[in-house]
């Protein structure tokens, strides 16, 4: 097109418009994390659908991955509508919902979260979108293959795209031996190479994790992945009954309360649980976004203030923030933890067998379930075991990380222990009005 004329794919870095120009019937990408992989896909499948009449289906990991890759399908579908109504003069506007957009040609593109009873519902051309991260991968393949390679239902067209998550899943072993695959590989080096407006040191900074980066930006397979919550696991905890609050503090129950500090772009997020008849229910899941620390200081003050116990992140810039709350609250009553790997490990281990055993209940949300589905337990190429989590434009997995210090915070008191009957303290209270109290909580805990 001329210069008063672009092309939609003008908009496109030199390894987004690789993708899609490449025809082939079959693709595969491995990819980084942050890259515009998916408005990438999204402006092939926009451009086959309006150019060949033909239907696409996404598959996504989950329900807001799938609505997440639907918004870029409706901005990508509107700049192309916009170009054809330039072009001929006469309006050309698709029907759109939340999952899915119609044009006028008849041709359809459905965003789903990906199983397998979905994938055999359906005959299109097909994305599977972050395939790495799919519940039952195997089970999805084997539903959508023989739908793609039916001749009756015509040349359809497959793309598997992910970042990887281990070599013991489908996608490893499509990127290393399906022989039908076109292959494509963008790692965050490339995609700033090629013009992503990404700072790539600040990027890896904040996620403070070689591992994890080498997984997440760089696209190496480590030797094994696997989801520590998986998504049925965290059904199984789920309640109407639990809240993100506000909640009542006059109770007689205990409370506890965890808090993960946001760095930079994360989320603080403190998630208050109140134990009653052995279950630790979720009655706030306060989040803190873009809130300059002093502030956040003084409204996690008066959350922790009538909780009998709480653990707080302080590596990095939780560092201050913990430090300060446990002047006012006193160490018998606030834990400053230090996410070392080893640290991890047991605050996340604990978590699952929480969740295995009943033990807790959580609201009903995609976000959060999605939070706690994207951390994961690593086991390097040197052996090591780690844990770790994807960055997404909602955070860190900030919610799961804030809702296993509560938990930890919850181990500190067990249940029937005298100190849970204790008045609870409030902030700004002389420390030394409270020792005998201290003392007692430390013999009860044969500290």
């Amino acid at each position: 097109m001329s210069a008063a004329n672009p092309s939609p794919f003008d908009l496109l870095l030199p390894y987004q418009r690789d993708w899609v120009l490449d025809d082939s019937r079959f693709k595969i990408w491995l990819k980084s994390r942050q890259i515009g992989g998916s408005l990438a896909a999204s402006f092939e499948v926009v451009a086959d659908a309006i150019a060949t009449g033909s239907d696409w289906i996404i598959l996504s990991a989950g329900e807001r991955q799938a609505l997440e890759f639907m918004e870029k399908v409706h901005r990508v579908g509107q700049i192309f509508c916009d170009g054809i109504e330039q072009k001929t003069g006469k309006p050309y506007r698709p029907e759109t919902k939340a999952s899915q957009i119609r044009f006028p040609n008849g041709a359809r593109i459905l965003a789903l979260p990906a199983n397998a009873s979905t994938a055999r519902g359906y005959s299109a051309n097909l994305v599977l979108d972050e395939f790495a991260f799919h519940e039952n991968p195997e089970e999805i393949w084997r539903a959508v293959y023989p739908i793609i390679t039916n001749p009756l239902r015509g040349e359809l067209k497959l793309r598997v795209i992910s970042t990887p998550a281990g070599m013991n899943n489908k996608f490893y072993e499509l990127w290393n031996d399906a022989p039908d695959f076109k292959r494509h590989k963008t790692s965050v080096y490339d995609a700033v190479e090629q013009g992503l407006g990404l700072n790539i040191d600040e990027l890896r900074d904040n996620l403070a994790d070689p591992d994890g980066w080498a997984q997440e930006f760089e696209c190496q397979f480590m030797e094994h992945a696997a989801q520590v919550f998986p998504m049925d696991l965290i059904r199984t905890v789920e309640d109407p009954a639990a809240s993100f609050g506000p909640y009542e503090t006059r109770t007689p129950n205990p409370l506890f309360v965890g808090i993960d500090i946001g760095r930079r772009k994360d989320l603080t997020v403190a998630w208050t649980l109140e134990r009653v008849a052995g279950i630790l229910w979720t009655r706030e899941i306060l989040i803190l976004e873009n809130t300059p620390f002093p502030e956040q200081e003084a409204i996690l003050a008066e959350r922790v203030a009538g909780a009998r116990y709480i653990a707080i992140d302080s590596t990095g810039m939780g560092g201050p923030i913990s430090e300060h709350l446990a002047k006012r609250l006193g160490d018998y009553k606030l834990e400053a933890v230090n996410f070392t790997n080893d640290r991890k490990r047991e605050l996340f281990s604990r978590a699952k067998k929480a969740f295995q055993s009943q033990k807790v209940r959580i609201p009903n949300d995609a976000k959060l379930r999605d939070d706690l589905a994207s951390i994961q337990r690593i086991v390097t190429l040197q052996g090591l075991v780690k844990f770790i989590a994807g960055r997404t434009r909602d955070g860190h997995a900030d919610r799961a990380t804030a809702l296993a210090l509560a938990m930890h915070a919850a181990e500190k008191i067990p249940e029937g222990i005298g100190i849970s009957e204790q008045s609870p303290i409030r902030v700004g209270e002389n420390r030394r009005r409270h020792r005998p109290m201290r003392t007692r909580f430390r013999k009860a805990l044969n500290l």
